[in-house]
């Protein structure tokens, strides 16, 4: 239950409240800055031509500001890390850890290799883009921070909606009805999620996960009635992680989608939701094990079987999406110190393989061909798997990090994917001797398994680069910064392969 304070305390306690959520405070401020950004150079509207030069030129204002103004809240963000204790936020609604700035750092440095991409592949957005970005890393930022279950579903209204818009920015017809999918889906989600809260609350009368009464009424109250509530209220975060049985809008948003965007998607919302995933589960004291292994064994092979039949790069790195999240499932099965851990280093690692995947894939969609071809070069802006024949001939360099960020995402060595199902792997295997629970080694089978079955699909994007023949008097080359953003995201791959320890020992502490 909520602590009674007097008035005084209470502005106290929401003035230091204040000083903890700065990050959130610039994005905010930037949020209604962009806005006003194109107020003010958008006034000419009756002039057309002068209308299009306007929004290049405010597009890129915008663009320069977003940038510089989170890597001022990166820089304030590291400061919190070193310098910030554990503290309750406005009243036990938030809460300030190192866990949740270890997490609010991710999302905003896959906020900043977004607009690289976006800078390196010269995307064209209109001005209302970049607003909406920002609303989603301020929601995300919260679902971190958020231990009471109203926040947990306001945040996470805040980053759906703008999900919605952002999958539709583009208008275009296929991403307006992939939108519809995701918006139906999603109102489903968070209704069933807000019902589960619902009962939750009626069960406990608190809001707050962490707080001693809500744990204990739960424990008080019948297994099969707060597990069913439990259930519920855990369908929110199986939507934002794109985890079965809440997938299915993932491959049709993922294909239609701006490739810059489906990029952040496949990064930002689940390491969020995990991480709310973590915090719900550390405070409900029903045994999940059974329920999540069955969760996790589902998403993992949906994702590799659906996978197997795809030839769209970006359906299937879609449907790979939804394999990951299974895996990284089952550290939330194991529960233990391990599993926890190798969740953490889990989504580090896909943050850099995710993010590449994407941009190279994006890449090969700008094809550059000769003049002979320029006249079909609409029909090349697909990301059919086929199209991607023989560039890793043409452009031995973007093949060789194609290839590492595929076998990373297979789980091979030496990349950073290997160690991450390895840990993930190795706290199973540690649960399932300390407990002898059949569902455990039927969790580890299944996960091995399909890890082999992965290799069919990921190594078929290397067979196309490399042993298929390029179209005729076609040209593929990548400009120097292309090059340093696609280096940036591959070598994280490789380095956390060799020093492993150094990113283990740093997520220990948290």
């Amino acid at each position: 239950m909520t602590n009674s304070l007097y008035l005084p305390e209470q502005l106290n306690q929401i003035l230091k409240s204040i000083d903890a959520i700065l990050p959130e405070m610039l994005l905010s401020i930037a949020f209604l800055l962009i806005i006003l950004i194109d107020l003010i150079l958008h006034h000419d509207y009756k002039n057309k031509q002068k209308l299009v030069q306007n929004v290049v030129q405010i597009s890129s204002v915008v663009f320069l500001f977003c940038l510089a103004f989170i890597a001022v809240i990166l820089c304030v963000i590291v400061q919190q890390f070193y310098n910030s204790a554990d503290a309750f936020l406005f009243d036990r609604m938030l809460i300030l850890d190192l866990k949740a700035i270890l997490f609010k750092f991710l999302i905003l440095l896959s906020t900043v290799f977004i607009f690289g991409h976006i800078y390196v592949t010269k995307k064209k957005f209109i001005v209302e883009f970049y607003p909406i970005l920002v609303s989603m890393v301020i929601g995300l930022c919260l679902m971190t921070m958020s231990i009471n279950l109203l926040m947990i579903y306001l945040s996470v209204e805040i980053v759906s909606i703008s999900s919605y818009i952002l999958t539709t920015i583009d208008k275009t017809r296929k991403s307006t009805e992939s939108g519809l999918k995701y918006i139906l889906f999603g109102a489903s989600a968070s209704a069933v999620m807000l019902y589960g809260m619902s009962l939750l609350y009626g069960m406990t009368g608190s809001l707050d996960i962490t707080s001693v009464e809500f744990s204990r009424s739960i424990s008080h109250i019948d297994s099969v009635a707060s597990t069913v509530a439990i259930i519920l209220t855990i369908s929110g975060f199986l939507f934002k992680i794109s985890a079965s049985p809440f997938h299915v809008w993932t491959p049709d948003v993922y294909e239609s989608a701006p490739t810059s965007v489906v990029a952040f998607f496949s990064v930002a919302p689940k390491i969020a939701g995990f991480l709310v995933a973590i915090r719900f589960y550390s405070a409900v004291p029903n045994n999940l094990q059974t329920i999540t292994a069955v969760l996790a064994m589902a998403s993992i092979t949906f994702g590799n079987f659906s996978a197997l039949w795809q030839n769209n790069a970006k359906r299937l790195l879609a449907y790979s999406t939804i394999a990951h999240s299974g895996f990284i499932l089952i550290g939330l099965v194991t529960m233990s110190q391990l599993g926890l851990t190798s969740i953490v280093f889990y989504l580090i690692a896909m943050l850099f393989t995710n993010l590449a995947a994407f941009l190279l894939v994006d890449y090969a969609e700008q094809l550059t061909i000769n003049e002979t071809h320029k006249q079909s070069s609409t029909e090349h802006q697909t990301s059919k798997i086929e199209h991607l024949s023989g560039l890793g001939r043409l452009n031995p360099f973007y093949g060789i990090m194609m290839l590492i960020v595929m076998i990373s995402l297979a789980g091979i060595p030496p990349t950073a994917g290997f160690f991450a199902k390895l840990s993930i792997f190795s706290a199973l295997w540690e649960t399932y001797q300390n407990t002898n629970q059949p569902i455990l080694l039927w969790l580890f089978i299944f996960g091995l398994l399909n890890t082999a079955i992965a290799l069919f699909f990921y190594l078929k994007i290397p067979f196309y680069l490399f042993f298929k023949e390029p179209l005729e008097n076609q040209i593929f080359e990548l400009n120097s910064k292309q090059y340093f953003l696609a280096i940036i995201l591959v070598l994280p791959i490789l380095i956390l392969f060799f020093k492993a320890d150094w990113l283990m020992d740093l997520i220990s502490y948290l």
